[in-house]
């Protein structure tokens, strides 16, 4: 027989173990576990979203001495800002085909340049609603006269033309869709737009599709180098939104409110137009007054 301290010590062990395995499989157990933090409510905590960013002149500019961030869609976040009671960080530049896997990993907390949708985009992010319209005109170089008298963007569709476009960016899906049998001439995923421009002035390529706020920032280092056929149709166009991380609902909603009462009130239309009169806001959401 055993000894009646053995047998208690035993038993209490026992106890023990089914106590412990009952805690931990119980849904009272699991859900002790640290739930992971969401967009929102970091932004909650610390008073600030940290905003992400590519370089898109007007909407975005980088002085390359100060490192000042400037532009309409800066301009725009600091009014998101004062309507939501919040700092506006602008902490890291991001490359227009990598930008996504930066608000995976939580790097920032949005990314606060406005950005063309594409198929391999929208399934990755969370949108908001659209701010400005744009319509991508045909740059070609100014001593390029092969397509003066041409009225059909069907004669890019050709294995003798070269189109720039940044690995991973929507300007991929742009030429695929629209030009299949030209070449891309494909530039790596930190490159911005003032590399597809430089690249068609260094004849690497031949034409680039942008629109005219943007030509207009783009060629203040190259004035005269490019030039618009003014024959052709817009080759595109586009709403631009801003993008976070996909499923921070909460954090999108709440900037969708602010930004709805800026394009309401006529502001996003005055900021836009200090860069540039051929943006076009987005419509408000009334009629009338």
């Amino acid at each position: 027989m055993k000894p009646l301290a053995t047998i208690l010590i035993a038993g209490l062990a026992a106890v023990v173990a089914t106590y412990a395995t009952v805690k931990i499989a119980s849904p009272q157990g699991a859900g002790t576990a640290q739930k992971s933090e969401s967009v929102y409510d970091r932004v909650m905590r610390t008073g600030t979203i940290r905003c992400g960013y590519g370089i898109s002149p007007p909407a975005v500019e980088k002085d390359v001495n100060t490192g000042k961030i400037s532009g309409m869609s800066y301009d725009l976040w600091q009014e998101i800002g004062k309507q939501l009671g919040l700092k506006i960080e602008w902490t890291t530049e991001a490359g227009w085909g990598s930008f996504i896997e930066d608000l995976r990993s939580n790097r920032y907390d949005a990314f606060c340049s406005g950005m063309w949708p594409d198929h391999a985009r929208i399934k990755f992010l969370t949108l908001s609603v659209p701010t400005v319209y744009s319509f991508l005109n045909t740059y070609v170089r100014a001593d390029d006269h092969r397509f003066d008298n041409e009225t059909s963007l069907d004669i890019f569709n050709k294995d003798s033309i070269t189109v720039p476009a940044v690995e991973g960016d929507v300007s991929v899906t742009l030429v695929e869709n629209r030009f299949p049998q030209a070449k891309i001439l494909a530039l790596p995923q930190s490159n911005t737009v003032s590399d597809m421009f430089l690249s068609v002035i260094t004849k690497k390529a031949d034409v680039i599709f942008v629109d005219q706020a943007m030509f207009a920032s783009l060629e203040k280092e190259n004035k005269g180098a490019l030039r618009r056929l003014e024959k052709m149709p817009p080759a595109f166009v586009f709403s631009s939104y801003y993008g976070y991380k996909k499923g921070e609902y909460e954090l999108r909603d709440m900037v969708d409110v602010a930004l709805r009462t800026l394009i309401d009130d006529g502001t996003l239309e005055r900021i836009a137009h200090q860069y540039s009169v051929d943006y076009i806001a987005a419509d408000k959401n009334y009629k009338g007054r």
